[in-house]
This record gives structure tokens, C-alpha cells and sequence, in this order.
């Protein structure tokens, strides 16, 4: 009966001295800031950006004449009728102020 409490006994001590030691928080190293994240969101904007443009510019030079031209009336066109009016006509047409 001595020995069973003697190994108990033990046996709690080694397990509360071994959960300390494995609950230790780890040092973050990339901790973000605000000021990190702005300029990793100017980066990564100034990136998708170029990225888009090369694309572009890479359909753009990979059309014929008369496709560039076709492409140069259908945008004229677009800007002409619905250049900045993100908002419908019927909600246009009903809202208070400049009309």
C-alpha cells in the first residue's frame, strides 16, 4: 500500500512539473501592425495592378487591325451610354437632390 502512494505521489508531481514546461508561448516574430499592413496592402495593390496592365497590354497587341478598331468603337460606345452611371435609372430617376 506504501508503494502504490509512494508511485501516485510521484506520479503527480512529474505531471505537473512536465505541463508547465510544454504550455511555454512561442515568440511571434511577423507580428502585424498597421503600419506593416498598409504597406503590404500598397504592395500588393501596386502588384495586381502591373499584373493587369501586362495582361492587357498583351491582349491588346495580340489583336489584328480591324479587331482593334472594332474594340476602339465598342469602348467610344460604352463611354458614351453608361461611363459613371454605377447607379440604375429607376433609382436615378427617384432620388432627392441633383438630378
Amino acid at each position: 500500500m506504501m508503494k502504490l502512494t509512494r508511485h501516485i505521489f510521484l506520479l503527480l508531481m512529474l505531471t505537473g512539473v512536465a505541463v508547465p514546461m510544454a504550455a511555454q508561448k512561442k515568440k511571434q516574430t511577423n507580428q502585424v501592425t498597421p503600419q506593416n499592413a498598409k504597406d503590404q496592402d500598397k504592395v500588393n495593390l501596386e502588384k495586381k495592378q502591373a499584373e493587369y496592365k501586362g495582361k492587357k497590354d498583351y491582349h491588346h497587341k495580340a489583336q489584328d487591325k480591324a479587331t482593334k478598331k472594332r474594340m476602339k468603337k465598342n469602348l467610344k460606345r460604352s463611354q458614351k451610354h453608361s461611363w459613371g452611371k454605377e447607379v440604375p435609372w429607376y433609382k436615378r430617376w427617384f432620388r432627392k437632390g441633383k438630378v
